[in-house]
């Protein structure tokens, strides 16, 4: 497929050049956005091609995976890397079903690798969404109820964006906007109110949050 392109990248586990596949910037069109961030893509979708399997070690990995402890390593050698299967549509085109696999792995090397809670639940909001592309609607809300948890937590261990992996700002807005989609009202109003009365918001987020409000308000009749 001509919008499909090679890319090579470090693994961050064995730190060998391995390569995966992306879309190529141009053959990238935006369909819509849903009120939770997830868009819908008219040609190839950009989300299948995020989680990386390394050629030489297996290891499963996202590129916002930060570089891995000495304890961490010894433990992937021994313990989860040869129980890791070789996924060979790892290196080519994917389908829904196929990236989900790959992102459950992901996520499992994110926890045991112990990833920023910030990076599992971004793992967590795709799977979430390749589900409901899927329309597999069980699956879709377990996935962003535990996202949200994890967010939740790091919201109250928050210390700043460099070591939580997430500004302040975004955050709040992300766990009000997966309250909406879980369609928990009192929730998604906590949290936007959250947004609107804080000083040290961004005028952008707030700007955002208003209008995810509103919108989730004329959809739901609140």
């Amino acid at each position: 497929m001509a919008e499909i392109y090679s890319k090579k990248c470090k693994c961050t586990y064995c730190l060998k050049e391995t390569e995966t596949k992306r879309v190529l910037s141009r053959h990238i069109r935006i369909k819509r956005t849903d009120l939770d961030g997830f868009i819908h893509y008219e040609g190839p979708n950009v989300y299948y091609y995020e989680p990386v399997q390394c050629i030489h070690c297996r290891f499963i990995f996202h590129e916002a995976f930060e570089k891995l402890r000495p304890d961490t390593r010894e433990t992937l050698e021994t313990n989860i890397l040869p129980s890791l299967p070789v996924l060979p549509f790892a290196a080519t085109e994917r389908t829904a079903e196929q990236a989900l696999q790959l992102y459950k792995l992901c996520l499992y090397t994110a926890q045991v690798t112990k990833q920023k809670d910030s990076i599992q639940a971004m793992l967590g909001v795709r799977l979430a969404w390749l589900n409901r592309l899927l329309e597999n609607k069980e699956q879709e809300v377990l996935w962003m109820e535990r996202a949200v948890e994890k967010y939740e937590a790091l919201y109250l261990d928050y210390t700043d964006a460099v070591r939580t992996g997430i500004p302040h700002d975004v955050l709040l807005l992300r766990i009000a906007d997966l309250y909406a989609s879980l369609e928990r009202t009192d929730d998604a109003k906590q949290w936007y109110s959250l947004i609107f009365q804080s000083q040290k918001i961004s005028d952008r987020i707030k700007k955002d949050a208003r209008e995810h409000w509103e919108l989730y308000r004329e959809r739901h009749s609140v």
